[in-house]
């Protein structure tokens, strides 16, 4: 049996209602993280390997030298699935993730790390191309390679001194989340102002806010999937994500696309992927949320707005548009005659042999190869009782009952165990305070006590 300490947030068949989600941050800020965490421990689900979730405590431990001290004692591998890690953002985790990997005696395995820059390139920063070489360096030295999510990492890296024989172009593992891939294809070879389309778009590229504002207003069936914890906390307690200085931005409760529950959030990837089977079209600038349109078989066409975004879109033939070749006329149905699949449909094989021989090389048995096959992490999937897509507060009908009733529940829940954790620190504070009188009592009961033995002799 191998036992594999595998980065992800949690077990794929293990429920986590959003409050949690909240309270813990079980998505790393982002939900799109959990599509390819639970890709990499399907394909890794040998009939002799043993997964266990490191709940990213792997990158926000700040004693590396215990924890590293637990895996080289626990583990027999250690697999890192990453995605825009080469980021100024992401530096901190990064260095701890580091110090963790220069202790460990075990195996270590990057899958899937990509380099973030703007989509001309951008310009070098050099304090971050000192914390990739550490991190590259330590992984290497108990590694055959990394693998890297494109052409553009690839060359980052190459940059830094690391080459073609260190540095292996496998994609995102999260197009083979559910084994081999469904075709891709359109049911229909147009879309109409009625259809139902699901937009992933990143609020804080601007471009974007023009292509919002015409597509809320012209395409009812429209659904927006945020994929931010920010985005869960207003969908859930009705909080603004960020001061709106633009109206048409999504991020604020006014907006239509909340007023009138036209958002859903995901929580976990097998429900994010059946409810987008029910889809005509989907677009917009996240990666993992045209990912999962895809997975769902929906005709998906991604903006591109950087390099993370562009070099996946390149390397699995993903249907694209860089957000620079848009314009405020910018319109789904254009977009929907654009969307091809052909070739990314061709890809698949390719890139699943060039993933399985990575995997391969770096000592990883894997399930990749056996495309049409059930295995027992299917079945276990299948039974799970997984969260459904979160609604806004303006639900309606029995689902939105039930949601506010659930909020209503946790509200309550985290009074209750506030109240007792109050009450358990005031009778701390009443104990401590009589030990401290009852001290300063007898203090003063033996001073005066020595003195009259002093009297007396």
């Amino acid at each position: 049996m191998t036992d594999i300490l595998l980065r992800a947030s949690k077990e794929p068949w293990e429920p986590v209602s959003a409050p949690d989600v909240l309270k813990s941050n079980t998505i790393a800020n982002n939900s799109g993280n959990l599509l390819f965490g639970q890709s990499v421990y399907r394909m890794l689900s040998a009939p002799d390997a043993s997964i266990t979730p490191d709940r990213y405590a792997s990158h926000r431990k700040k004693n590396a030298a215990d924890y590293a001290a637990w895996v080289n004692e626990s583990f027999d591998h250690f697999v890192i699935p990453l995605a825009n890690a080469f980021r100024p953002a992401f530096r901190p985790a990064l260095r701890r993730l580091t110090k963790v990997v220069r202790r460990l005696k075990t195996p270590v395995t990057v899958i899937g790390v990509g380099s973030q820059h703007s989509l001309d390139g951008g310009s070098s920063d050099d304090e971050l191309s000192r914390d990739v070489q550490a991190f590259m360096t330590a992984v290497l030295d108990r590694s055959a390679s990394v693998g890297v999510r494109g052409a553009r990492t690839a060359e980052f890296l190459g940059s830094l001194g690391f080459g073609d024989d260190q540095v292996d172009v496998i994609g995102c593992p999260s197009v083979f989340m559910n084994g081999y891939p469904r075709p891709v294809e359109k049911a229909t070879p147009s879309i109409t102002d009625g259809s139902k389309i699901a937009m992933t778009i990143s609020p804080y590229v601007r471009k974007l806010n023009s292509i919002v504002a015409s597509h809320t207003k012209q395409y009812q069936n429209l659904t927006y999937i945020p994929q931010n914890l920010k985005d869960l906390n207003m969908m859930v307690w009705g909080e603004n994500r960020s001061n709106p200085k633009n109206r048409w931005n999504p991020t604020h409760v006014a907006h239509p696309l909340y007023t009138e529950d036209r958002m859903r959030f995901p929580l976990d990837p097998r429900t994010w992927v059946e409810y987008l089977t029910d889809f005509d079209f989907v677009f917009g600038s996240r990666i993992h949320g045209s990912i999962a349109g895809i997975l769902a078989g929906v005709p998906t066409m991604l903006l591109a707005h950087d390099s993370r975004t562009l070099e996946l879109a390149e390397y699995h033939a993903i249907p694209h548009l860089k957000v620079t070749e848009l314009s405020s006329e910018t319109d789904a149905k254009q977009l929907y005659e654009q969307t091809d699949y052909s070739e990314y449909n061709a890809r698949v094989p390719e890139i699943q042999r060039v993933l399985a021989s990575f995997l391969e090389k770096n000592g990883l048995d894997h399930v990749l190869a056996e495309a049409d096959a059930t295995t027992e992490f299917d079945r276990k999937l299948a039974e799970a009782e997984l969260p459904e897509m979160v609604t806004t507060l303006y639900a309606a009908g029995r689902d939105g009952r039930a949601a506010i009733l659930d909020r209503v529940r946790t509200l309550h829940r985290d009074q209750t165990a506030l109240e007792a954790r109050v009450a358990g620190l005031e009778k701390h504070i009443a104990d401590f305070s009589f030990e401290a009188e009852a001290r300063k009592l007898f203090g003063t009961w033996r001073s005066r006590a020595k003195r009259k033995i002093g009297l007396r002799r």
